[in-house]
């Protein structure tokens, strides 16, 4: 009788000792040890360069998730739900492609977008507009001031370059009014190219809307000069109102609005929702608690979304929270009577630490899933995560004039979109899908932009 191990291939190892073959890897000693992750091969770019990623908690029980180091896919190991890209790729190629597609899109950013960032040059100036939205984004990209940053970019182009003097006086030159609109139509343009690419093919969107602060540091009668909360030495900002996509891999910032201390909050949302209704089909709106009053609620039951936002915990909500144990639904009706009022629920619910928190909404939520609610308006920290990038775009100056200030701010917000729509177009031509997570990191998108002009105008400026 044959024994059973004659009949399981075996190999030898350096001592001469016996192993059954089975897939794995070699360790220090020359050993083979089994190893999980060489089973699995990632199911979209075929690599098998993937770890360990938690788990799917599904109807059949925990099935092990999985993350592609070379193109940032999470999956579970199944071919089912999506076909593997035509050709096996490898980190190599990952990055080759990745680096041609986006030089082409930086080529075309400057054809498409630049025009509208039109500089009204005379014809016989020295440098042309991309001279100068080159600097700035290298300004930006090492998030410089502009003194100092046209010494670095004229020694990394290694040809003339525009002085940072030249760049604020042609800046200087524009009105806001004038900035508004040419950015606005910049940002259109940008929305274009990605509805053409189905990039908002998904039927609803979820947004959020926020206030962001510009610490400034100069005299309080200052045009657009607004007071904010005492922090890092000063209690006064410039300040914007902006609307984000918040759903991941379509983080764009669909428009920004300046403000002044003359600014009504509700005036201001109405803007935004109008505007966004335009161009995509809203799903949930989540608002923070700077928007928990009378006019805005009214604003948002006039667009008939679905919105959601912490209650600012006052008097009234305080003796409401003492008064229910969580979970607990109340219809709640904020104002006085014989004024304006706006009617909606309030929902107490505890959060992890058996804390209670309170959220305002129009949303159809039960107390058996009131907890639920940390979850959905856990997507806003999405816009809190765009405005760190946008820091990464954004150049820094000490200048007093508003116009400098707003061309900055709004420059950073197109450069984050542009950076958003490289993801999004990079990646669905090498990975065949829009990555969830940045495929291309934001450095590498600003350097290839201010860098591109090597590749298309070898003279210079």
């Amino acid at each position: 009788m044959v024994p059973m191990e004659a009949h399981i291939p075996t190999n030898r190892d350096r001592e001469g000792r016996k192993y059954k073959s089975f897939e794995g890897v070699r360790d220090k000693s020359g050993k083979f040890r089994k190893s999980e992750e060489t089973k699995v091969v990632c199911r979209f770019c075929g690599s098998s360069n993937v770890v360990k990623f938690g788990y799917n908690i599904t109807k059949e029980g925990k099935k092990q998730r999985y993350k592609c180091k070379d193109c940032n896919a999470k999956f579970t190991p199944t071919s089912k739900l999506v076909k593997p890209i035509k050709f096996n790729l490898n980190h190599k190629d990952v990055e080759q492609v990745k680096t041609k597609e986006l030089r082409k899109l930086c080529k075309l950013i400057k054809e498409a977008i630049y025009p509208y960032l039109d500089f009204k040059l005379h014809y016989t100036a020295k440098y042309d507009t991309n001279k100068f939205l080159d600097l700035l984004t290298h300004v930006a990209m090492n998030h410089d001031f502009t003194e100092n940053g046209s010494k670095t970019f004229r020694f990394v182009m290694k040809e003339n370059t525009p002085s940072a003097d030249t760049l604020l006086y042609h800046i200087k030159k524009f009105s806001v009014e004038e900035l508004k609109k040419s950015f606005m139509k910049a940002f259109e343009e940008i929305f274009r190219i990605a509805k053409k690419n189905n990039v908002f093919k998904k039927k609803k969107l979820d947004v959020a809307v926020d206030l962001h602060d510009w610490l400034y540091y100069g005299d309080k009668n200052d045009l657009m000069v607004c007071e904010t909360k005492p922090q890092k030495g000063t209690m006064h900002c410039f300040r914007f109102a902006t609307i984000n996509i918040v759903e991941g891999g379509r983080r764009f910032t669909l428009l920004a609005v300046p403000m002044s201390v003359f600014s009504q909050k509700h005036e201001v949302l109405d803007e935004l929702l109008s505007y966004a209704k335009k161009k995509i089909n809203i799903n949930n709106v989540y608002v923070d608690r700077g928007f928990f009053n009378v006019k805005c609620i009214q604003v948002l039951q006039k667009h008939k979304v679905k919105w959601l936002m912490p209650a600012v915990q006052n008097t009234a909500i305080k003796k409401l929270m003492k008064e229910y144990n969580a979970p607990k639904i109340l219809e709640y009706t904020m104002g006085r009577k014989n004024f304006d009022q706006a009617k909606f629920k309030l929902v107490i619910v505890n959060d992890e630490s058996e804390v209670k928190r309170v959220f305002a909404t129009n949303l159809n939520v039960r107390e058996a899933n009131a907890r639920y609610l940390f979850d959905l308006y856990g997507k806003r920290w999405g816009i809190e995560t765009s405005y760190r990038v946008k820091q990464d775009f954004k150049a820094r100056t000490t200048s007093k004039r508003y116009v400098v200030r707003f061309f900055y701010f709004m420059f950073s917000a197109c450069l984050y979109n542009l950076w958003i729509l490289a993801n999004i177009l990079v990646g669905l031509a090498v990975l065949k899908f829009i990555p969830k997570e940045p495929f291309i990191t934001a450095k590498m998108f600003g350097v290839m932009l201010y860098t591109i002009c090597s590749f298309l105008d070898p003279g210079g400026g």
